[in-house]
């Protein structure tokens, strides 16, 4: 194998890295859009109401700052949330991942396309009153508002 051969090899796995940053960075600067399309997500196989809007790209950026004041890893992108329970990217692995207030793994998708594949248009209506009028990931069943 010549030089050109080698260096061509040697680019390669960077390049599928840039790419993937590239298809990171994409899907956060959208995520607002999903605003207007889903009203709720299979989460852990039960349907969630999406109770909170996805952040826009400017609130992503900020966001980026306020990681270590609320105990967020900073491999994670937050795009979803309240600060207490998020939706966040992993910018390495490109894993999404749901923590709660205590930072637990309430949920894992394994790439965007898993979790735009767990979007639902289904409209969710809690039967329990919601302490603070607050839903917070997997606190009450819901049903499902048909139209």
């Amino acid at each position: 194998m010549g030089v050109t051969g080698r260096v061509t090899q040697d680019l390669k796995p960077r390049f599928r890295v840039v790419q993937k940053m590239k298809d990171y960075i994409n899907f956060l600067k959208e995520v607002e859009s999903l605003n207007n399309k889903y009203a709720s997500i299979y989460f852990n196989v039960e349907l969630e109401a999406l109770a909170m809007p996805f952040w826009s790209w400017e609130e992503i950026q900020k966001g980026l700052e306020l990681r270590q004041e609320w105990e967020v890893d900073e491999s994670l992108i937050p795009f979803y949330g309240d600060w207490h329970d998020l939706f966040c990217l992993n910018g390495i692995t490109g894993e999404i991942v749901a923590l709660n207030d205590e930072r637990e793994v309430l949920c894992s998708w394994t790439s965007v396309k898993d979790f735009l594949s767990c979007m639902s248009e289904k409209e969710i209506v809690y039967d329990e009153y919601l302490e603070g009028g607050v839903h917070h990931f997997g606190d009450s069943k819901g049903h499902e508002v048909k139209h």
